[in-house]
């Protein structure tokens, strides 16, 4: 009787023991994640300019040469994101992932796949992936004269504090989350901004979320399965400098005003 009941006793002080456990990191993964800071700023579709503008012209921003909805979800304030639930904390994951959890989201379409985040503190220094010199000769339309750009390797030692005149590009993979993130820091006219592109397939928590699938612009490509579309991934991947310079060329364009 008394090898039972310690028996008993053992077995219940370890089922305390996981439970505390399990809580433990229940708690941790959900605490870790920041409330987002949002810029709160007005936006809307240029039919214009097919780009998207804020309300006082401070930001004017572009995805390149691609149909724009008038009425696409913009996410940029706590309302906006609340009608799609689960949005935040799929926000501030990646913010999270980008180092990014202490900045201001200007805003996010999920149709095109981009978040644009102002700088608030100055990012500490952390190799990138590449680095773009001669950002400014963008406005010199000479083709003598263009940006290049660096891949960096494990054994680069340097600062890594990045110039006004420079672009750093950093990248994520989560083969979990079926992610791709990949985040350019550069000048918007004298602001420090990042732009980062989010390649995500259609999975279980973008379903929550309960965006039309439409607007999940990859929802065909499963980054699980990344090696049957190597040429898709790439291809878009490979759009995100293009972009990023038409940004900073018009940063460059917004500053110039100002003056």
């Amino acid at each position: 009787m008394q090898h039972n009941q310690t028996t008993t006793t053992i077995m219940k002080l370890i089922i305390s023991i996981l439970l505390a456990g399990l809580i433990l990191v229940l708690m941790n993964s959900c605490s870790f994640l920041k409330p987002v800071k949002y810029a709160n700023r007005e936006w809307h579709i240029s039919g214009s300019f097919g780009q998207i503008i804020d309300k006082d012209t401070t930001y004017r921003m572009t995805f390149g040469k691609v149909l724009m909805a008038v009425d696409q979800p913009i996410i940029s304030c706590s309302d906006s994101a609340a009608k799609y639930p689960g949005m935040e904390k799929f926000i501030s994951d990646i913010m999270y992932t980008a180092g990014l959890e202490n900045d201001e989201l200007l805003f996010y379409s999920p149709e095109h796949g981009r978040m644009f985040v102002r700088l608030i503190d100055e990012r500490p220094p952390l190799r990138p992936s590449s680095l773009t010199a001669n950002m400014p000769a963008l406005m010199l339309n000479n083709e003598n004269e263009q940006p290049y750009t660096c891949w960096i390797y494990q054994d680069d030692i340097e600062p890594w504090f990045r110039k006004p005149e420079e672009m750093y590009t950093y990248t994520y993979f989560d083969k979990k989350k079926q992610c791709i993130l990949v985040v350019d820091f550069y000048d918007y006219g004298d602001t420090p901004i990042a732009e980062i592109f989010v390649y995500q397939s259609r999975n279980k928590m973008t379903d929550r979320i309960k965006l039309p699938v439409c607007l999940w612009t990859f929802s065909k490509h499963n980054l699980k399965d990344y090696k049957r579309d190597i040429e898709f991934w790439s291809y878009v991947v490979n759009a995100h400098r293009k972009n990023a310079f038409e940004n900073y060329k018009i940063g460059q364009e917004q500053l110039k005003k100002k003056k």
